[in-house]
């Protein structure tokens, strides 16, 4: 081995490969924290789907049919009721919203009679107070008066003759004409979440829901019983009520 030789081995090479083994610690280093920071792709998905998922509510109408597709040329596949709320899956841009219905049916509808929620939910449960008290206030002022099947007020009426009386005349609100129909509307909630203004629903012969009462709190109802009774108010959780009970709807 000549001298430049060995001065080389000695002097230089030593440095080469101690910046070599420097350089391949930097560049897995880099790498190894490049892959910590990388982002969850499908967390990011999921983030952006709930965040632009809106809440729309049905403006007062007869009723909003739900079409299959975003025209009125599209079978009707449910429909909506005044303040019924429903989630907005998608916007169109042609004047239609894709909404999901509380009861799971997903369709079209026309936007001009949803109101688009903010997220202000403070304001919104004080109104929602408020009508129910005007609601109940309506149906405690026909106390008394004769149960008629098919009769809707102001002399007599039947179950949903009742609710749909006071829904109307209390917060200016459309509801479905028979119990088995005002069932299928607003959110479900459990027995023991109930507020006053909610809808309970019952079934008598188990073959479905055939009566409905508006919930006034501390474990009672005010509702249009049967024929040869008169509208008032009974208790939900002892006797016939409980056995009885299906169900229970939030409208407000």
């Amino acid at each position: 081995m000549g001298v430049k030789t060995r001065q080389f081995t000695k002097n230089v090479l030593p440095k080469v490969i101690t910046i070599t083994m420097l350089s391949s610690f930097i560049y897995i280093g880099q790498n190894v924290e490049t892959s910590y920071a990388l982002p969850n792709e499908n967390a990011i998905s999921q983030s952006y789907t709930r965040s632009n998922t809106q809440v729309g509510k049905i403006k007062p109408c007869d009723y909003l049919n739900i079409r299959s597709g975003a025209s009125t040329k599209y079978s009707v596949v449910g429909k909506a009721y005044t303040n019924e709320t429903v989630d907005i899956l998608e916007k169109g841009s042609n004047g239609w919203h894709k909404v999901k219905l509380s009861n799971g049916v997903v369709g079209w509808a026309s936007s001009s009679y949803i109101s688009i929620q903010n997220s202000n939910t403070t304001s919104n449960t004080n109104t929602n107070s408020s009508k129910a008290d005007k609601i109940i206030d309506v149906a405690k002022k026909q106390l008394g008066k004769p149960y008629k099947w098919g009769a809707g007020g102001p002399s007599a009426f039947d179950c949903s003759g009742l609710t749909s009386y006071a829904y109307k005349n209390g917060a200016n609100v459309n509801l479905p004409r028979s119990s088995r129909e005002q069932a299928r509307v607003g959110k479900s909630v459990s027995k023991n979440q109930l507020k006053a203004g909610d809808l309970l629903f019952f079934s008598s012969s188990g073959n479905g829901i055939n009566h409905v009462g508006l919930y006034i709190g501390d474990s009672k109802m005010i509702h249009s019983p049967r024929p040869g009774e008169n509208v008032k108010i009974d208790k939900i959780n002892s006797g016939y009520y409980s056995r009885t009970y299906v169900s229970a709807k939030r409208i407000l």
